[in-house]
């Protein structure tokens, strides 16, 4: 028993070895490459040991598909053997073309995912990584494997792949947090902690939220550059529409782009972007008119801000102070269901006044702050009179109450002077 074991175990190589897909060419998982690279001690075992939850295995891309060689050849890869033509380790010049070979093939990966874009490799060279990659010749800069990784691809889909959503920025931050290894090419090294604790970063990382943006949402993927001064409004505008068209018409993105400030950066910044809030505007610490604009009314921009921020104050405290009320009719018992709803449109109206403040136009915030007001009016009006009608039911209560004690009283003295008869 023990020595037919044996044979079946020794047999198991040889036939991994011979066993061939149908068309004749040895599938991924019994090639020769594997079984060797299996065997092997260290960093020279990582490819096999990789490769087997790597996505072109699942497609049957072969080893050899990509470093060269005969993966039937039972004898180890000679590089100097030109018959083998085994290329070995590409070198990252040559690595996009490599990917691209099949990546750009329509054909080819119409038969195997006709869902991929096959402009990858195009639209690498004109990014700047490809510009010094293959322009400059600077083999520093990122290419497939980089971002990929290499002999454990996954799908973008798949949590594990280093581009999936929430992993995009650990993925950028492993070569641009690195100050040494970015000190050649004269860009900040904080991108990453700026964005990990800012608006997007905390709905992306923190919440895990993979409808937030990533780095590849503004500065593009394969095409990756970073976004020209006067196209950083555009890319914004990608997720924040409405207030990109309002921007784009009003006075201040003419100046800005006449002086060569881009828009929202300005304002918001750009990795690090904080969530919004009122006292952006006017003056105060948080404010930021006052990068720009004079300190004091006599500066038509500042007051521009100080009335905008005016408006919205107040619709804000109108708000708290309508929704006090509503609460407190609720809390006495009085339905209050169709007010809470006004209360939902009241809010939406303090969304769209926010919004508006991108006209950088005061009429324009008044007009959207406008239905919010009038329906703070109302509402008020209609909480009142439900408060009143609480405070008469609680009058007519202790009536009712009062006399209903004095017949138990007259009742209890009645049966008081029958009991002495």
């Amino acid at each position: 028993m023990r020595f037919t074991i044996l044979l079946a175990l020794l047999a198991l190589p040889a036939l991994a070895a011979g066993q061939q897909s149908g068309d004749g060419k040895p599938t991924a998982t019994d090639n020769n490459c594997i079984r060797c690279h299996s065997r092997l001690m260290k960093n020279y075992a990582l490819p096999a040991q990789r490769y087997h939850d790597d996505i072109h295995a699942d497609n049957g891309v072969l080893c050899s598909d990509c470093h060269g060689g005969d993966p039937t050849n039972p004898n180890r890869h000679d590089r100097k053997d030109p018959k083998q033509n085994f290329r070995g380790k590409p070198t990252p010049q040559q690595i996009p073309g490599l990917c691209g070979h099949c990546h750009g093939d329509p054909v080819y990966m119409r038969a195997h995912n006709p869902k991929l874009p096959v402009d990858q490799l195009e639209k690498y060279r004109t990014s700047r990584h490809g510009e010094l990659l293959l322009g400059k010749g600077d083999p520093k800069p990122a290419q497939c494997v980089s971002c990929h990784s290499v002999h454990d691809i996954r799908q973008v889909g798949n949590p594990a792949s280093k581009v999936y959503p929430t992993n995009v920025p650990g993925t950028c931050a492993a070569c641009h947090a690195d100050e040494k290894y970015m000190a050649d090419y004269g860009i900040p090294t904080n991108q990453y902690a700026l964005f990990r604790n800012s608006v997007h970063g905390e709905a992306l990382l923190g919440r895990e939220d993979t409808g937030a943006p990533a780095c590849n949402d503004c500065h593009g993927n394969h095409g990756a550059y970073p976004p020209e001064v006067q196209n950083i409004a555009q890319v914004c505008g990608l997720c924040h529409v409405r207030n990109d068209k309002l921007y784009e018409a009003s006075f201040h993105s003419s100046i800005f782009e006449s002086i060569g400030v881009s828009g929202c950066v300005t304002c918001h910044a750009n990795h690090g972007i904080r969530h919004p809030v009122d006292d952006m505007l006017g003056a105060g610490d948080r404010a930021t008119c006052g990068k720009c604009h004079r300190d004091g009314q006599d500066d038509p921009g500042f007051a521009l801000g100080l009335e905008m921020k005016g408006v919205l104050d107040g619709l804000s405290h109108q708000l708290d102070s309508t929704t006090s009320l509503v609460d407190k009719a609720a809390k006495y018992g009085m339905e209050v269901s169709e007010l809470q709803f006004d209360l939902r449109d009241i809010r939406q109206s303090l969304i769209e006044s926010r919004t508006s403040i991108h006209s950088f136009d005061t009429d324009e915030v008044r007009k959207s702050a406008a239905p919010g007001l009038a329906l703070a009016a109302k509402v008020d009006t209609l909480a009142g009179q439900s408060l009143a009608e609480h405070g008469k039911r609680r009058w007519w209560l202790g009536g009712a109450t009062l006399v209903l004690l004095s017949v138990i009283a007259g009742v209890i003295m009645l049966l008081r002077q029958v009991e002495r008869k």
